[in-house]
């Protein structure tokens, strides 16, 4: 499952304009268990906020920690939906985690993926707010959903959701709760042809063989 991102200054540009973002974005690698930026749907328009990349939080010796429980990916069932602790954050708090290209592994055997054009990533995901409202903690998750065929070799689990960028308006906005209208979005789907490299490991994102094309759908 999904747990490692990259973001990059071009298609970072790319999703601060088609978002109407007033701060940017930060660029680098981003690793599940640690902060990542998530950007919602608010009254004042969409924000980007700092969240850590695992869903449930408690508290521990006066901080916020991750909980037993706690995951970095919503996994989507078909013909089941959430698991119950994801549900009302997929109603009320759904978010979208901007990326370049991610890392997928299987087998102790990674891929980074990327879109062949260059265009940015829109992953949807779900965050929640953890304390009170003068010094809020944020919380986040990736959403997976089933996999796709033609990535079955790199991941044959899950692959993450990637929301098209003509949904973003209604899937960032907070006074949508009719979950109904995202189920075409929960079904597997690759939009634009992706540059997939083989490389060294979770923690070495060196290209360790040459690059193939996993081509969209059509």
């Amino acid at each position: 499952m999904c747990g490692l991102v990259e973001l990059y200054k071009k298609p970072a540009k790319k999703i601060e304009k088609t978002l109407d973002l007033q701060v940017p974005l930060e660029l680098g690698t981003f690793r599940c268990y640690h902060p990542i930026q998530i950007i919602h749907g608010s009254q004042q328009g969409n924000q980007v906020t700092k969240a850590l990349w695992q869903f449930l939080l408690e508290q521990k010796d006066g901080q916020w920690k991750p909980s037993k429980y706690t995951s970095f990916n919503s996994r989507w069932y078909e013909g089941q939906g959430f698991k119950r602790s994801f549900t009302t954050a997929f109603k009320e708090s759904r978010c979208i985690i901007p990326a370049s290209a991610f890392v997928e592994g299987m087998n102790k055997v990674y891929h980074l993926l990327k879109p062949a054009d260059g265009s940015p990533i829109y992953f949807g995901g779900l965050f929640k707010q953890w304390g009170d409202e003068d010094n809020p903690v944020y919380s986040a998750s990736m959403i997976t959903i089933p996999p796709h065929p033609k990535l079955e070799g790199i991941h044959n689990k899950a692959m993450p959701l990637m929301i098209p960028e003509n949904d973003l308006g209604m899937w960032l906005d907070p006074e949508f709760h009719n979950t109904e209208a995202f189920t075409d979005l929960m079904q597997p789907q690759l939009r634009t042809d992706f540059k997939v490299m083989k490389i060294k490991g979770w923690s070495n994102l060196e290209t360790a063989e040459d690059s193939f094309e996993v081509k969209a759908d059509h």
